[in-house]
C-alpha cells in the first residue's frame, strides 16, 4: 500500500523546515563530507517520490545537510543505494538534458516567493547542472560559478556543493529564511524523489517548497567579475580561392548593483563559435523563426520574456536593406561588401529583483551603421546604408503578489536615428490565482507605436485575456486573442501575422499516477475560430487532439491529430493586400513511439499523414531518431526525417498587369533532413561535439493555377519552369577544456554548404548529396579563449 505524505487544507502542501548550521572551519569541496561540521548539522530527509508514484515512499534513503559562514552555502547529500555497483554514471557536458546517470538537484529561492529560484545540481558522474527558474519555467542557459563534487561508496554516492554568494541575490536581512527543495534522480528505477512533496494535482513546483530557516547575518558581498576573451579566425568563403584571418577580443563584465540587482555588460562580443541555424527553404510568406544561442541572449533573461515582444535574434540581424542593394544595381555594376550582419558593438542587462518582490529589468544594446559597397567596370564605388546606427531597448517591471501571481509592465524601443523609424511597444501582462492556486485568469495587452521621419504614426494593439482551471486532473483554458491590423511590434519582436482574433478552449485530463498497465497518460483536446480583425471575415475553424502514455516499461506512445472541417481563408498565400485563398477542408494524423531511455540503444519513431480532397493534396512523414549509447564517454545520435507532400498547393508568380494575375502552384515537394550528432566526454572538463546537418528541399511542378478574385484556382496559360532544389550542408565541431572555473578554451571548425538550382535536379538522394559536397563551402577555424575573473577570490588572494 503507497504511504502519502500528508497535504494541509485546501489542498496545500505542508512545507518543511531545515535549519543552516553556522561555520567557522575551512570545508573541503572533495565529496567526502568528513568534516566535523556535517556530522552536527541538521537533516532534510524523509523524502517522497515524485514519480513513478507521486506521493508514495522512495525506494531509497536519501540525507541532506546544509552549512553556512560569511562567504558560501553548502550543501551535502548522501544518497543511499541498495545495489551502488548499479547506479548509472554516463558522462555530459555541463547541464546536458537526458543523461544516463543519477542527480541530485538544490533550488534555493533567497526570496522565497514561490516564483523564482536558483537551482544547483550534479549527477553521480560530476556532471554540474545549473538554471533559474522563474514561474516553473527552466533556463538552463544561465551559468554560476560555483564548486561540486562526487564520491562513490559502499553504501551509495555522495554530493558536495559550494555555491558562493557571488552566485545568488538575496536581501540584506539579518535573519533570512529561504525556499528550497532537493530532487533526486534513481535513474535506472526511473524514480524522482523531492525533500519536499510536489503534488502533480497542483500547479506550480516552487511553492511547494520547502524552507531552510536559521541563516543569521549573511551579507551580499560585492558581486563583480570580468571575463575578457580573445580569439582568432581562419576562414575560407566558398568563392574566394585564399583563406583570411583575424583576431578578436573583448570582455564580459558581471556588477552586483546591490543585494538584488545585477549588472551585465559585453563589450565587443564574438558568437562566431556558436551552432550554427538549421537553415530551410521558406515556401510560407512568413518569417523564419531561428532559436537564439548566442549565450548573452540566454542567459538570464527570464524577466525580457514578458509581453512575447523581445525577439534577440534582431539584435545583431541581417541589415533592413541588405536585399535592396542587389535590387538598386546600375548596368556595370557589381556588389563588392554587403555585409549579411550588422555588427553588434555593445549590449548590456541589468536584471534582480527587490526584497518585496519588485523585479526590475533593463535592456540596452547598439550596432554601428552597415554600408554596402557597390563597384562598377571602371572601378568607381559608390556606398550604400543598409542599416544606420541602431539603438535597442528594454524595460520590464514585474511585482511578484500573493499566491504566485503577478503584475508586469514592459516597454521595448528601437532607434534608428533622425532619418529612421523609432518604434516602441509599450504593454502590460498578468497572472493572477486564487488562494488555493486552483483557478487563475491572466493576460496582457500591447500598444505598438512606429514613428517615421514624414510620415504620420502608425499604431497598433493586442490583447489576450485567458481563465483557466490550473490543478486536478482536469484542467481547462478559454482564451481570447486580438491583435490589430496595425499592430506590430517586429522591430524588436516576433509575431508571424497580425489582424487576427481567435477564441480558443483547451481541455486537459491527466492521471498522473499508474494505473493499469500506464504510469501515466496526458490527454488534451483544443478547439479554435477564428476571424480578421478588419474586414471581421471568418478565417480558421479547427480542432486539435493529443494523448500520450507512459508504459510501465517505459515506452511512451502518443498520437495527435488536426481537423480542419470547413473551408478557410488564407489573406497571406496570396503575397498580395486584398487578395484571399480559399483553403480546402483538411485532416492530420501523427504517431509517435518513445523507447526507455535507459537502454543503451533505443530509437524513437514518427509517423504522420495529412490529407484534402479538393486538389487531391496527400502528405506523408516519418523520423527515424536512433540514439547509441557506446559507453558513458561516447554517445551518437542520428535524426533521419523524411516528407513528401503530393500536390502541394502555393504562390509562384505574380504579373504586373493591372489588375495583377496571381500564379499559384500544385507541386511535388520532397524534404529530407538529416542529422548526426556525437559527443565524447574526455572528463568533466573536456569534451568533443560533432554536429553534421544535411537538409535538401526539391519541387517538381505539376500545374498551374490563376487565383481569381473569390479565391478559387483556374486554369491559367503560365507554364514557366519553376522547378528547383536547395541544399544546406553544415558541420559544427568543438573542443572545449574548461580549465578553471568559469574560464574555458575552445576550438571550433565550421563547415557551410548552400546550394539552390534550377536546373540538372535528380531526386536520387545520394546523387544529391554528392552534387551537393562537390558545391563550393565555407570554412572557419578558430580558437577562443576567455578567463574568469573574481573579485572576491582576488580579494581573498
Amino acid at each position: 500500500m503507497l504511504l502519502l505524505v500528508a497535504v494541509g487544507l485546501n489542498g496545500q502542501v505542508q512545507r518543511k523546515q531545515v535549519a543552516a548550521y553556522p561555520v567557522q572551519t575551512r570545508i573541503q569541496i572533495d565529496g567526502l563530507l568528513d568534516e566535523a561540521a556535517w556530522q552536527q548539522a541538521p537533516v532534510a530527509g524523509d523524502f517522497v517520490q515524485f514519480e513513478p508514484y507521486n506521493g508514495a515512499a522512495p525506494t531509497e534513503i536519501t540525507v541532506v545537510k546544509i552549512l553556512y559562514d560569511d562567504a558560501a552555502i553548502y550543501i551535502g547529500a548522501t544518497m543511499y543505494d541498495s545495489a551502488p555497483d548499479s547506479i548509472l554514471t554516463e558522462l555530459g557536458f555541463r547541464d546536458a538534458d537526458n543523461l544516463n546517470a543519477d542527480y541530485i538537484i538544490f533550488s534555493l529561492s533567497p526570496y522565497n516567493d514561490g516564483l523564482n529560484a536558483s537551482a544547483f545540481g550534479v549527477t553521480a558522474s560530476g556532471v554540474q547542472l545549473d538554471a533559474r527558474i522563474y514561474n516553473d519555467d527552466d533556463d538552463e542557459d544561465w551559468d554560476a560559478v560555483w564548486m561540486s563534487h562526487v564520491s562513490h561508496t559502499d553504501s551509495g554516492w555522495t554530493a558536495e556543493v559550494k555555491i558562493p554568494y557571488s552566485a545568488l541575490r538575496f536581501p540584506e536581512n539579518d535573519v533570512q529564511t529561504w525556499g528550497f527543495n532537493a530532487e533526486r534522480s534513481i535513474r535506472r528505477k526511473r524514480e524522482i524523489d523531492t525533500w519536499n512533496f510536489i503534488d502533480k494535482n497542483i500547479k506550480g513546483r516552487l511553492k511547494q517548497a520547502g524552507e531552510i530557516t536559521q541563516l543569521y547575518n549573511i551579507r551580499p558581498p560585492l558581486r563583480l567579475s570580468l571575463t575578457p576573451y580573445v580569439s582568432a579566425y581562419l576562414e575560407k568563403l566558398a568563392n574566394d580561392p585564399s583563406w583570411g584571418y583575424s583576431f578578436n577580443y573583448g570582455i564580459d563584465l558581471k556588477y552586483g548593483i546591490n543585494e538584488s540587482f545585477t549588472l551585465d555588460m559585453t563589450l565587443i562580443p564574438d558568437f562566431g563559435q556558436v551552432q550554427s541555424d538549421d537553415q530551410i527553404f521558406n515556401l510560407s510568406p512568413f518569417e523564419v523563426y531561428y532559436q537564439e544561442r548566442r549565450p548573452f541572449f540566454t542567459e538570464g533573461t527570464e524577466l525580457f520574456g514578458k509581453g512575447n515582444i523581445f525577439y534577440s535574434r534582431r539584435v545583431g540581424d541581417v541589415p533592413d536593406g541588405y536585399a535592396a542593394v542587389y535590387d538598386s544595381l546600375q548596368p556595370g555594376e557589381m556588389v563588392t561588401e554587403n555585409p549579411a550582419k550588422t555588427r553588434l558593438l555593445n549590449a548590456t542587462k541589468i536584471s534582480g529583483r527587490t526584497g518585496k518582490g519588485l523585479g526590475i529589468g533593463v535592456f540596452n544594446a547598439f550596432s554601428g551603421q552597415t554600408t554596402a559597397i557597390i563597384t562598377d567596370s571602371l572601378a568607381n564605388q559608390r556606398e550604400i546604408i543598409t542599416q544606420p546606427f541602431t539603438n535597442y531597448n528594454m524595460v520590464v517591471l514585474d511585482q511578484s503578489m500573493k499566491h504566485n501571481s503577478f503584475l508586469s509592465f514592459y516597454n521595448t524601443n528601437v532607434y534608428k536615428g533622425k532619418a529612421g523609424t523609432t518604434a516602441n511597444v509599450t504593454g502590460a501582462e498578468f497572472q493572477f490565482f486564487n488562494k488555493p492556486g486552483e483557478y487563475s485568469v491572466d493576460g496582457r495587452f500591447n500598444l505598438s507605436q512606429k514613428y517615421h521621419p514624414s510620415e504620420a504614426a502608425d499604431l497598433g494593439y493586442a490583447y489576450n485575456v485567458s481563465l483557466n482551471k490550473t490543478s486536478g486532473p482536469f484542467r481547462f483554458s478559454l482564451t481570447r486573442w486580438v491583435e490589430t491590423d496595425t499592430y506590430d511590434p517586429n522591430d524588436l519582436g516576433y509575431l508571424e501575422v497580425n489582424n487576427e482574433i481567435t477564441h480558443n478552449l483547451q481541455l486537459h485530463y491527466n492521471f498522473y499516477n499508474p494505473f493499469w498497465r500506464l504510469l501515466e497518460l496526458f490527454n488534451t483536446l483544443t478547439i479554435w475560430y477564428q476571424t480578421r480583425y478588419e474586414p471581421n471575415d471568418f478565417t480558421e475553424f479547427g480542432i486539435f487532439g493529443s494523448s500520450r502514455g507512459t508504459f510501465r516499461n517505459h515506452l511512451t506512445i502518443g498520437f495527435d491529430f488536426e481537423l480542419k472541417p470547413v473551408e478557410g481563408f488564407d489573406y497571406y498565400e496570396a503575397r498580395t493586400p486584398g487578395r484571399v485563398f480559399v483553403k480546402p477542408p483538411d485532416y492530420e494524423f501523427n504517431i509517435f513511439l518513445s523507447p526507455d531511455y535507459r537502454k543503451p540503444f533505443i530509437v524513437d519513431l514518427r509517423a504522420g499523414y495529412d490529407h484534402s480532397s479538393r486538389y487531391a493534396q496527400n502528405e506523408f512523414s516519418g523520423r527515424v531518431s536512433p540514439r547509441w549509447r557506446v559507453n558513458d564517454r561516447l554517445s551518437i545520435n542520428l535524426s533521419s526525417s523524411y516528407k513528401m507532400e503530393f500536390n502541394d498547393i502555393g504562390f509562384v508568380d505574380r504579373t504586373y498587369a493591372e489588375p495583377p494575375e496571381i500564379i499559384f502552384g500544385s507541386r511535388d515537394l520532397q524534404t529530407v533532413e538529416n542529422i548526426i550528432s556525437t559527443t565524447y566526454i574526455f572528463s568533466n572538463m573536456l569534451a568533443l561535439d560533432f554536429r553534421m546537418r544535411h537538409y535538401w528541399l526539391s519541387a517538381k511542378y505539376n500545374r498551374f493555377y490563376d487565383l481569381d478574385a473569390a479565391g478559387k484556382l483556374q486554369a491559367t496559360h503560365y507554364d514557366e519552369n519553376n522547378d528547383f532544389s536547395f541544399n544546406a550542408f553544415n558541420i559544427d565541431m568543438n573542443l572545449r577544456w574548461q580549465f578553471a572555473p568559469g574560464s574555458e578554451l575552445a576550438l571550433s571548425w565550421k563547415n557551410a554548404i548552400l546550394t539552390y538550382n534550377r536546373s540538372d535536379i535528380t531526386d536520387r538522394f545520394f546523387g544529391n548529396l554528392h552534387n551537393t559536397l562537390q558545391a563550393p563551402s565555407d570554412n572557419s577555424l578558430s580558437l577562443k579563449v576567455l578567463y574568469y575573473l573574481d573579485y572576491s577570490y582576488l580579494k581573498k588572494k
